[in-house]
């Protein structure tokens, strides 16, 4: 299914149930980053919960791991992997995006989604620093957040200067409007480790 020329996924039966907004606003994103790529990357979904950004990118060739602390969101995650016949290109691990260093090496990613989650970060300087350690030099790190309308919300000028000071270099800086008289507006960033 396209609208306003965004693909989104083909239904499965675990599906998730987003509304309307939710689904644009993550083929929306997907789109944005889909852009910086330049074929199949070894992406790192930080929070990645139950695999939508995965399973999307999955499909589209990339090798994919989901980080998360919630054992049951990450067997969702490989159980629409699964549904989507992208199981072997999507991993799970069950543990917090600030355990990212420990866990991975210093070149395992091309790239890292942090979707949604910087928000809820007291140290968010500290976590754009772990999850740009697995990273390799010239990766691009996405970050989505809430620029308005929810209780959680990051000034998108203020995680600019937090990627600049945590050593990354921003290359695009997109407005995600999901749905006309919505009240949620999003912002993404894309920026690259250096």
């Amino acid at each position: 299914m396209t609208v306003q020329g965004v693909e989104f996924l083909p239904e499965s039966r675990r599906d998730w149930q987003d509304t309307p907004a939710e689904r644009r606003r993550h083929a929306v994103t997907e789109a944005n980053l889909t852009r910086h790529l330049d074929g199949p990357q070894r992406v790192l979904d930080a929070a990645g919960g139950t695999g939508r950004d995965a399973v999307r990118l999955a499909l589209r060739g990339h090798d994919v791991t989901v980080l998360d602390p919630a054992g049951a969101t990450l067997t969702t995650a490989m159980a629409c992997a699964d549904d989507h016949g992208v199981a072997d290109r999507v991993h799970v691990v069950q543990a917090m995006a600030e355990d990212a260093p420990e866990l991975f090496g210093p070149h395992d990613f091309d790239v890292v989604l942090c979707h949604n989650l910087l928000q809820f970060a007291d140290d968010r300087v500290g976590l754009l620093r772990a999850l740009t350690a697995p990273l390799r030099e010239g990766g691009l790190l996405s970050v989505v957040g809430p620029a308005s309308g929810a209780l959680f919300v990051c000034s998108a000028g203020d995680v600019l200067d937090d990627l600049r000071t945590a050593g990354a270099e921003v290359l695009a800086h997109y407005g995600v409007d999901v749905q006309s008289g919505h009240p949620l507006s999003y912002f993404q960033i894309i920026a690259r480790n250096v």
